[in-house]
């Protein structure tokens, strides 16, 4: 099956608008046992007859795998479970609300295997709130909601901790979400030749070069050192630091980043043999920037 029309700049393709019921509305969606990932989300559902349903995934950073990882598993799930008798999958819309800035709203399009009903190839297109409460043709729910049940430490094959990684050594990552200003994998000259010449400027072409990880890299080795040296207990670390960080000059974007790389971790499996359990556009990030060293997670 072909792509699905990828929305404009002026929202979502009219074709696709029409009234629907909202028939969902689940605060702390999850995906089903067996799944390859862990992910919670808010799940508004939006259906009506003659008309493919709409699905909007909220999320906040913490919440297992991000949406923008995991988009194919999320949007499989919720089409497998809440709509399976549907011959195309749910237009998928998700949210993801920082830590603080505005919202970042997509749709997501995939290619669609009629038969196994397997998606592949997600395109992200920029859409705003109202072009999809006019899609749907009713107000869709903007926050988390209050069912929301912000996620406990779970301690897995012994105490987590972070560590210093040196960013030169690793795995080379495959970050597909952003092929446009991510190229696929670093080699190792343009590795060693960005260690040299280091880039410290910010990118508009996506969040994830969106400002300079060496200042983040730094503030957060300093504070997390800080907390540890301290005594502070490892599920606690995050909001010591996220203290501490309100009282430096950081732009929104640093802050954010800042405790991405203790909340939303980076894992890494170890050095050239490949894969990430999370972390891999950041990763792609850093290496694209020359930064030296920074914070991963590893049990």
């Amino acid at each position: 099956m072909p792509m699905d029309e990828p929305a404009t700049s002026r929202g979502l393709p009219d074709e696709l608008a029409g009234r629907r019921e909202r028939v969902v509305d689940d605060h702390m969606y999850r995906l089903p046992p067996g799944a390859r990932y862990r992910a919670t989300f808010r799940l508004q559902l939006f259906t009506a007859p003659q008309h493919r349903p709409v699905a909007v995934a909220t999320q906040l950073m913490g919440e297992g795998v991000s949406l923008i990882n995991a988009a194919e598993a999320c949007a499989s799930a919720v089409w497998e479970q809440c709509c399976p008798e549907e011959a195309e999958p749910p237009i998928w819309i998700q949210r993801f609300l920082p830590e603080s800035g505005s919202p970042r709203i997509a749709a997501v399009f995939f290619t669609v295997d009629a038969e196994t009903r397997r998606l592949t190839r997600p395109v992200w297109r920029p859409v705003r709130d109202e072009d999809v409460e006019a899609m749907v043709g009713q107000r869709v729910e903007r926050d988390r909601g209050t069912g929301f049940r912000p996620a406990q430490p779970v301690l897995e094959d012994g105490p987590q901790r972070y560590v210093l990684a040196w960013v030169a050594l690793f795995p080379k990552p495959a970050p597909f979400r952003q092929a446009v200003c991510m190229s696929a994998g670093t080699t190792l000259w343009r590795r060693l030749a960005r260690q040299f010449v280091p880039y410290r400027g910010a990118r508009g072409c996506c969040w994830y070069h969106g400002g300079d990880w060496h200042t983040v890299s730094r503030v957060a080795i300093r504070l997390v050192r800080e907390a540890q040296a301290a005594g502070v207990p490892h599920e606690d670390i995050p909001y010591q630091v996220g203290q501490q960080a309100a009282t430096i000059s950081l732009s929104d974007w640093e802050r954010e980043a800042l405790l991405s790389l203790l909340i939303d971790t980076i894992r890494p499996y170890r050095p050239f043999e490949g894969g990430y359990n999370n972390g891999q556009h950041r990763a792609q990030a850093m290496l694209d920037a020359g930064v030296r060293r920074t914070l991963v997670e590893q049990d």
